[in-house]
Formats: structure tokens, sequence, C-alpha cells
């Protein structure tokens, strides 16, 4: 019976040091694993600040939303009650309430356009939340999918453990008695070996569901892009296109090229609205944007920038290049809408430039434009509005 005991703790000493060893290398794991887990929780945060903000944005767009809307409907009104009177108009009475309703759209439209710019902000801003979310998710992902390969490589290690433990106390029990330890011990590694391989199922899907949602983020990011254009030209709105317009400014900068930036009003525009309606003010404004997109390159940003004007970002190009492309624009306007005229404006990128600053050069030379051909647009602009 000696020679069964000191074959036991033989076995024994074995097993507790090939245990340390393997519980040494699944600390190491583990600790590998916690730093993943830490950072995985920073992620989470940075994500829940990303996503209160894009409440905060998502709230404040339905206000507008719903103020714009109103004053929508106002002015409509307003023009159905113009055209109305404009039929009966007789006496200095209907005359006097024809322009006091003139008066109220005018006060309609300009707040109409306040809440546009705000709407474009709060567009910006939602957008570039949504990247953030889904650059901290994709980071997310990689510190997932680092965590499912550190247990995989902890499972191997136990099941290789399990497996010399098993002939270690199989080689027992043909040579010696060995006492019941052996048989709980082997019941408590097929229960550990049923455990690891139910959480690699899990695991894997988990990482099934991140793939899955990886997917639905990039339809999101498409839909998003969609979102960031205008419905009735197909361009840029103003807050998609203000964020791409400052990225075209930087690479330029960043390659040393040119860059010219353009500013396009349609002449009459609200007259036409006035006098024919919203929908013939619609079938010009899309013209005007067919026209644009069709002349100018597939890389050239356009922009809706208000109701009447469209802002461009040609780059690497020269301002003779540019002045070229608003004369083939102007040409293909006339054959999509005869009659239809635009007016343009240029400014040339500079080192100290910013967006506002560009833009507003460019409105100053479409007014210097506008007063030098002695035409008038149907409403008073002031150079640098934008």
């Amino acid at each position: 019976m000696s020679d069964s005991r000191e074959f036991k703790m033989k076995v024994a000493d074995e097993l507790e040091r090939g245990d340390e060893a393997l519980q040494s290398g699944d600390q190491s794991a583990a600790d590998l694993d916690q730093t993943h887990a830490d950072s995985d929780q920073t992620y989470a945060d940075s994500d829940q600040s990303a996503a209160d903000a894009d409440q905060d944005a998502s709230n404040t767009d339905q206000e507008l939303a719903d103020r714009d809307q109103h004053d929508s409907d106002i002015d409509q009104a307003v023009a159905d009650s113009e055209r109305r009177r404009r039929r009966f108009v007789s006496s200095p009475e209907e005359t006097e309430a024809l322009e006091a309703s003139r008066a109220e759209r005018d006060m309609t439209t300009d707040d109409r356009a306040r809440t546009s710019a705000a709407r474009a902000r709060s567009t910006g801003r939602r957008l570039l939340t949504a990247e953030a979310r889904d650059e901290v998710a994709g980071a997310r992902d990689l510190t997932a999918a680092v965590r499912d390969r550190n247990a995989q490589a902890r499972d191997k290690a136990a099941d290789a453990r399990d497996r010399a433990a098993e002939a270690r106390g199989l080689h027992a029990a043909e040579a010696h008695d060995v006492d019941e330890a052996v048989g709980t011990l082997h019941t408590i590694r097929v229960s550990g070996a049923s455990t690891r391989k139910q959480s690699a199922q899990e695991r894997a899907a988990a990482a099934e569901d991140r793939t899955a949602a990886a997917v639905d983020r990039q339809h999101a990011a498409a839909d998003r892009g969609d979102a960031g254009l205008d419905e009735l030209t197909g361009v840029f709105r103003r807050g998609t296109g203000e964020f791409a317009l400052v990225h075209e400014i930087e690479r330029s900068r960043r390659a040393g090229h040119p860059l010219i930036l353009l500013v396009i009003d349609i002449d009459g525009l609200k007259l036409v609205n006035d006098h024919d309606g919203h929908a013939a003010g619609d079938t010009l404004l899309r013209a005007v944007s067919t026209a644009i997109t069709v002349t100018l390159r597939s890389y050239d940003v356009t922009v809706r920038w208000g109701g009447d004007e469209f802002v461009c970002a040609l780059p690497d190009m020269t301002k003779v290049a540019a002045t070229d492309r608003v004369s083939q624009i102007k040409r293909e306007l006339e054959v999509l809408h005869p009659g239809a005229t635009i007016c343009a404006g240029l400014a040339e990128l500079r080192v100290d430039d910013s967006l506002e600053s560009l833009v507003a050069r460019a409105d100053a030379d479409l007014y210097r434009a506008k007063a030098s051909r002695g035409t008038a647009s149907e409403t008073s602009r002031e150079p640098g509005r934008g």
C-alpha cells in the first residue's frame, strides 16, 4: 500500500505543478481580458454620452420641424390668398390688404429661413454624433473579438489540462488502488467542459449579432447620407453640405491645390412662386440643380444653401476654368428651362479662409455681378449673406 500512496502523491504533485503552470497562463489571459473589459466600458460610456447628445439634438430638430411646418402652412395660405386677391384688386382697401398680406408672407419667409439654418446646424451635429457612435461601436467590436480569442485560448488550455488529468487518472486507476477523489475530479472536469462549450456557443452567437449590427450600421450610414440630401433637388442640404465643404477646404489645403467656391443664385424664384405657384418654383429649382450637377464633375460638392441659392466647391480648379463652368451651367439651364437665368459669384481659397469667410467673399462677388449687369433680384441682398 505504501507504493500506492507514493504513486498517488507523485501523481498529485505532477497535477499540482501542471495546474499551477496552466493557471498562471489563465491568469495572464484573465488580466488581459480585464484590460479589454475596462476598454469596453470606456467605449460604452462614450457611446452613452453620444446617445444622450443625439437625443437632445433629435428633440431640438423635432421642435424646429414643427415650427417649420407651421410657418410653411401660413406661407402657403397667404400665397393662395394673394393669388385670389390679385384677381379682384379694384380699391385702395383691397390694395392695402394685399400689401399687408405680402408683408406677412415676407415675415414668415424670414422666420422659415432662420428655422432652416437652425435645423441645418442640428442635422450637422446629429451626423457627427452618429459617425462618432459608429466609430465607438467598431472599436467595441474589435475589443469583443479580442476577448473572444482570449476566451478560446483559455478554453483550449483548460481542455488540454483536462485531457492530461484524465490520462494520468486512467494510468493511476490501472496501476493502483486510487481513492474516490479521482472520480469526483472527473465529474468536475466534465461539468467544466460542458460549461466552456456552452460559453463558446454563446460567444459565437454574440459574434454573429455583432456582425449583423455592423451591417445595420453600414446601412444606417448610407441612409444618413441619403437623409443629408435635399429631397427636391438631390444635392446636399445645408447642414450636411457645410461639413462636406469644410472637408474639401481641408483636403485642398493638405494637398496644396487651389479651390474655387461658387455661389449660384436663381433669378426671380420668388416671383415664380408668387405668380405661378410653388410647383412651378420647384420645377425651376430642379432644373437649376440638374444644370449644375450635369455640368460639374462627379466629385465637386454642391449644396442647396438657401431657398434660391446653391454653393459649390470646385477643387483643383482656377477662376478662369470655374467661370467657364458657370457659362456651361447657364447654357444647360436654357435647354432645360428656357428663359430661366442665374447669377454667380466666385471666390478662391486663401490661407486664412474659413468656410464662412470664403462664402462671404463669393457672395459679395455675386452681389457685384448682379449690380454690374443692371438687374435686381426679387429680394434685397447684402454682400456677405449666407
